[in-house]
């Protein structure tokens, strides 16, 4: 059964999205998610927490290639299967201080209410040279919204959060072929926005998608702490 698009997921809520036979229906595809884990260098035994993990398909993947995963979404009914799963806030990892080795965190940060309080959750989670990989979209012009940061506000949101970028890399291309595949899976673009963003708006912001890997440097935490 295709989980329905709640108000104001829109674009930046394509984690969650599933085609007519109920596969995850995001940019790129696993495929892209091959790409991320490979930016990251995640590895087996690495304890990584899958955030907003919705239907559970990258968790999985994770799992099948030998790495500690655990997915992380606040919607019970999307839980993965044949996977570990928590039910919890992006912004309230139920992980000790610096036990996680890496964050993936695929099309969930632009939804989120307080992306900087999310990015600091996750910074506290990680150990010291622990990674971040994260995909999402972004404005490639015009003004940053509540749903659509500039590349710019991303990076500084992300750096303020005490990470070290170490690649930015891409992937706009992907959006045009997700476009099409929304619309065979659900009949027109109207529910794109949903009513959370004007149409006019999105288009001028020049929509884009990108792949970041980052990471925790030492110290970081103990500064964030203390300092």
């Amino acid at each position: 059964m295709r989980p329905a698009m709640q108000p104001g997921e829109a674009l930046s809520g394509c984690w969650r999205l599933a085609d007519l036979e109920g596969s995850p229906l995001r940019p790129g595809g696993l495929a892209l998610t091959e790409e991320l884990i490979g930016l990251a260098g995640f590895r087996p035994g690495h304890r990584v927490a899958d955030v907003g993990c919705g239907l559970g398909a990258s968790t999985r993947l994770l799992v099948r290639r030998g790495v500690a995963a655990v997915g992380v979404d606040v919607d019970v009914q999307a839980s993965p299967r044949a996977a570990p799963f928590v039910a919890a806030d992006a912004a309230r990892l139920p992980f000790a201080d610096q036990s996680l080795d890496g964050v993936l965190a695929e099309c969930v940060l632009s939804v989120l209410p307080n992306r900087g309080a999310a990015l600091a959750e996750w910074a506290r989670a990680l150990k010291p040279g622990g990674r971040l990989a994260l995909s999402d979209v972004y404005g490639r012009a015009g003004a940053e919204t509540a749903r659509l940061p500039t590349r710019e506000g991303l990076e500084l949101t992300i750096a303020a959060a005490g990470f070290q970028i170490e690649r930015f890399e891409g992937r706009s291309e992907v959006l045009r072929r997700w476009v099409a595949e929304f619309i065979f899976a659900h009949g027109s673009l109207d529910a794109l926005c949903d009513g959370a963003v004007d149409p006019a708006t999105l288009g001028r912001s020049r929509p884009g998608y990108c792949l970041i890997a980052a990471l925790k440097p030492a110290g970081h935490f103990e500064k964030a702490r203390h300092g």
